[in-house]
């Protein structure tokens, strides 16, 4: 029972540990969580926590602050996921993170309490506040965000408690009436549909089909668990692996079953461990190239992912690696009741509301002429006038990109630098573009950064081009970044996108700037857009993405000519490097991402006699591979290049990104080194003739 159940010592009538026992007892009668926001001078709420924190020190503190030995910075929230308590506090004095905020909401058990510490909204200090910190360390002109959230919270007096210095604790029968709500109902440690997944999972493990069971649900409906109790009942039976992108984030499931295997996932692709069966948890927190390798390595997998993105990885997860899955190798299991809290939470529908995770069902009227659309260009789409407006964009985005997140909600609302151009059709959003201006820095700086000694906020896609791809003085031109680009689904394909594009361009024109680009992550389907609007591919990253898992590229349309010499010159740079880094940091991207890329770049190289002859030795006759491979890697990469037709992943993973034959071999299931070689000598046998 908690320890606010069991005080001993005498209290003053108007304590907040008085009220806070109060409200915890018939929280635990409604089975409700409530939020509670101290509001008031930082020594003020300081002195209500360590009040509260004496009489109970296993709550849950979240803070930058240090307030005491057990805070847990915003940081390393993530690894408090899997965990619970009934009182969970979060510190706002050092900043307001929205996406932290979602973690730690997610660790209050049913009958709990999220307690916040910040000042009152009217002295919210945008100069502490390290979230309120934009691009050239400008700051949010008014907290926004802030206001806009905590509003919302005096407006749902259900939900949510603020408590000021005036608040009168004593007034214990003036707490809020909850509806009671039913906890989802257990049998033998498990709810119902628990176990509908094991009984599920268990017969197609001992049916030795090959493919992945995927388990997706909301926070707190009890994936984790349902993990832990399939080992426990497999372990015996076959091998188990069990894999996380740390282990503190399947705590929970190894709690069940304390001598499980644990193998990191880069350690799991070293060593390639044998294994019947390959758990995940949490896996759309693993980059995608690394989950669709050890899709390859472990024919068997059994994945559990949360699908409420608050974390910006969800999303990704379900529109890009679930979706790249063979359909009849699939099998899709959910969780929809709570085990955490009750069904029928009064905090989770508010925060899925306030935050909106769960985004407003679009239903844009059919599509018609994209250049007979409305236009509307928005330099402060944060101003409360465009609630209604961010509402649909935030909407478009988040059904459209894997990395959308609460915190650039804030963003939207708050950022000085932020454009919005939106596309309307008879009044109903259909595509957006969010942009920002950047570069116009100075040539002292632009050297700095150069030579890798600065890295000044934003300016991203500037930055790249200056530090990564080494033209020194990019960063001087001044450009717009298309940070995000959305279209409905039923407006796709049709024009909408690229129309965007050109009003960003007219917009650049008319105000002097001198390029339009992005950076985003490699995949097939984005780069044919960008390429049919015209931009240029003038970089790659040499670092994955952290919310994709894939490299980023950069690509430009100029405004100015003197664009277009330094786009010369950048594409000159990947005609001459990509051959090394495709054995280097683009080892390892699959082969439709290489075949997508090698066009993109248009990639073309020279081939004289002699390398000719060797290509030609190794395809029909029995030369090494290791001896032709310079002359091979650059003749394949131009003619995928030149080819429109589907190449066959051997050719792209040993002839051109040199992948180790112990890896291709363990990949292929069956085939061992002497078989890939010929097949690989077929394949370019096959390319010669067509030449």
């Amino acid at each position: 029972m908690d320890c606010f159940f069991n005080i001993k010592i005498s209290m003053p009538a108007n304590d907040i540990n008085r009220w806070m026992s109060a409200l915890l007892a018939q929280l635990e009668f409604s089975r409700q969580r409530q939020l509670v926001a101290l509001q008031g001078p930082q020594s003020w709420c300081d002195e209500q926590f360590n009040k509260l924190f004496r009489v109970d020190a296993s709550m849950q503190l979240v803070s930058n602050r240090k307030l005491n030995a057990t805070a847990v910075p915003f940081s390393k929230a993530d690894t408090c996921l899997g965990g619970e308590a009934r009182l969970v506090v979060l510190d706002l004095f050092d900043g307001f993170n929205a996406d932290v905020l979602c973690i730690v909401a997610g660790l209050v058990q049913a009958g709990g309490v999220l307690l916040l510490l910040s000042p009152t909204v009217k002295d919210w200090n945008l100069r502490t506040d390290r979230y309120g910190c934009w691009q050239d360390q400008k700051l949010s002109l008014q907290a926004r965000f802030v206001e806009y959230f905590f509003s919302s919270l005096e407006q749902d007096r259900e939900t949510g408690i603020l408590v000021t210095p005036d608040f009168d604790f004593s007034a214990i029968d003036s707490l809020p009436e909850l509806k009671a709500l039913h906890k989802t109902q257990l049998e033998q440690g498990q709810s119902n549909g628990q176990a509908h997944c094991l009984q599920r999972i268990e017969q197609w493990v001992q049916s030795g089909q090959n493919g992945v069971a995927l388990i997706n649900a909301e926070r707190g409906r009890g994936k984790s668990t349902c993990l832990g109790l399939l080992v426990k009942r497999l372990q015996t039976r076959c091998r188990i692996l069990i894999s996380a992108n740390s282990k503190q984030t399947c705590a929970q499931l190894l709690q069940l079953v304390p001598d499980a295997e644990f193998v990191a996932p880069d350690r799991l692709m070293q060593k390639r461990l044998e294994a019947d069966l390959l758990v995940i948890d949490e896996a759309a927190m693993i980059p995608l190239p690394m989950l669709h390798q050890l899709a390859r390595l472990y024919p068997r997998l059994v994945m559990a992912t949360t699908n409420g993105g608050y974390e910006g990885t969800g999303q990704g997860f379900m529109l890009r690696f679930v979706t790249a899955l063979d359909s009849k190798k699939l099998m899709q299991l959910s969780l929809d009741k709570p085990v955490r809290w009750c069904q029928g939470d009064q905090l989770e529908a508010w925060l899925n509301r306030t935050l909106m995770l769960k985004s407003d069902r679009l239903d844009p009227p059919p599509a018609m002429d994209p250049g007979a659309c409305e236009m509307q260009l928005l330099k402060d789409p944060g101003d409360p006038d465009n609630f209604s407006l961010l509402r649909q964009v935030y909407a478009l985005l988040n059904a459209a990109h894997y990395r959308t997140r609460p915190s650039d909600l804030r963003m939207m609302m708050e950022n000085p630098d932020l454009l919005l151009i939106a596309a309307f059709q008879q009044g109903v959003v259909v595509g957006a573009a969010l942009l920002n201006i950047e570069g116009g820095l100075d040539d002292d700086l632009c050297r700095e950064i150069f030579l890798g000694r600065r890295r000044p906020r934003g300016h991203l896609l500037a930055q790249m081009l200056t530090a990564q791809a080494g033209l020194k003085n990019f960063a001087g031109y001044r450009g717009i970044r298309v940070q995000r680009i959305a279209v409905a689904e039923t407006h796709r394909r049709r024009g909408f996108g690229t129309r965007l594009l050109e009003f960003a361009l007219r917009y650049g024109q008319e105000n002097s700037l001198d390029y339009l680009g992005a950076s985003f992550a490699l995949d097939p389907e984005t780069l044919c857009f960008w390429q049919q609007a015209c931009f240029s591919l003038v970089h790659v990253s040499y670092a994955q993405g952290k919310s994709s898992g894939d490299q980023s590229i950069v690509v430009l349309r100029s405004i100015t000519p003197e664009i277009d010499a330094e786009i010369d010159l950048l594409q000159q740079r990947i005609q001459r490097q990509l051959p090394t880094w495709m054995t280097q940091f683009l080892q390892y991207m699959s082969a439709d991402q290489v075949s997508s890329l090698l066009r993109f770049a248009d990639f073309r190289t020279s081939i004289d006699e002699l390398e000719q002859q060797e290509i030609e030795a190794f395809a029909r006759g029995n030369r090494g591979f290791e001896l032709c491979f310079a002359s091979l890697q650059k003749w394949v990469m131009q003619r995928v290049a030149r080819s429109s037709d589907e190449s066959d992943s051997l050719l792209i993973e040993k002839a051109i990104q040199n992948r180790s034959w112990d890896l291709l071999e363990r990949e292929s299931g069956a085939e061992g080194r002497k078989t890939l070689q010929q097949r690989l000598r077929r394949q370019v046998d096959a390319l010669l003739k067509d030449c």
